[in-house]
């Protein structure tokens, strides 16, 4: 709980020193309550994706694994969807099921890799990653496809996005919090050995927990190309590096064991208005810097995820 209060503190500190120094001039308390609502919503909808695969990398870390794939997986479903979009109502009822049906059937290659040949996560999703970004390329090429799909742009709004982080932070969160199963993958993730000895069938939960990841990879990418209207081989690069560090940053082992949900989530909205903050400052650090604001962004998300590591390695006080 202190955590997600040094969190919530964090993101009020890029909050104010971002928008002193980007934000317009406000005359009014009814103009900086419609700038704060635009910019907080604005924040949402461009976090969406990464708010999808924060939750599933967030289980998965609580198995001692990790998950490297997840923006390849999370490109080629969209850039398959994109290849079968055919216009009109025909995206419906093609495209979609076979991204969902790609989306988690990439999710359990990457379980069995891990769980039945008995790969190092990180070997196996390294591979995976490399494997499903060379599809993405394959499947586009170097072209750029846009998404036509009349009202398929509701996907990427702010009260679509707002549900299903509702759905998954809210509900999913406090539902998982007091389910057995989740209890099965703390299980797991603290010591695979004596679960196995317990009965606990870590190779079907560990599945399980990587289709899921699947299944949010899909929802991921509904939400990125209904934002962005088009998707490329290129998409999404380096997203998982910001998904890792905000899972960390919000309070999940990366040995495994233990994991917040919520944590996850506030990790995210850091990570996001951070961006955010530092595409927005660029006419200022043009100006006093002699280099561009917007690259200290992986100098930043490094020191983040250091930190965020050091911390819960940490042994708790009694």
């Amino acid at each position: 709980m202190k955590k997600h209060f040094a969190l919530l503190g964090l993101i009020a500190v890029e909050v104010v020193v971002f928008n002193l120094i980007s934000a317009p001039p406000l005359g009014s308390i009814g103009d900086a309550l419609n700038y704060f609502g635009s910019y907080f919503a604005d924040i949402l909808s461009q976090s969406a994706p990464i708010l999808c695969l924060a939750f599933g990398m967030t289980l998965v870390l609580m198995t001692a694994g990790i998950d490297l794939s997840v923006a390849s997986l999370t490109a080629l479903v969209a850039c398959v969807m994109a290849s079968l979009d055919g216009g009109g109502g025909s995206f419906w009822v093609t495209a979609l099921p076979v991204g969902l049906a790609l989306a988690i059937g990439l999710g359990i290659t990457n379980g069995l890799l891990i769980a039945w040949l008995d790969l190092p996560p990180i070997i196996a999703t390294l591979g995976t990653m490399i494997f499903y970004r060379g599809w993405c390329f394959v499947v586009m090429g170097d072209a750029e496809k846009a998404f036509l799909v009349p009202g398929y742009e509701v996907l990427g709004e702010f009260w679509f996005v707002l549900g299903c982080v509702v759905l998954l932070y809210g509900i999913g969160s406090a539902y998982l919090t007091r389910s057995r199963w989740l209890q099965e993958i703390l299980f797991i993730g603290g010591n695979r050995v004596a679960a196995r000895y317990a009965g606990l069938r870590v190779g079907w939960r560990l599945c399980q927990v990587y289709a899921f990841v699947g299944g949010l990879a899909f929802l991921a990418a509904l939400s990125f190309t209904a934002r962005n209207g088009s998707v490329s081989g290129s998409a999404l690069l380096g997203t998982e590096l910001q998904v890792i560090v905000a899972v960390v940053l919000g309070g999940t082992r990366v040995q495994g064991g233990r994991g917040s949900l919520i944590g996850s989530f506030l990790g995210v909205l850091v990570i996001a208005i951070l961006d955010e903050g530092l595409r927005s400052s660029v006419r200022w650090g043009d100006a006093y810097l002699p280099f561009r604001v917007s690259h200290l962004q992986f100098i930043l998300l490094g020191l983040l995820l250091v930190l965020g590591v050091w911390i819960n390695s940490r042994p708790r006080r009694s």
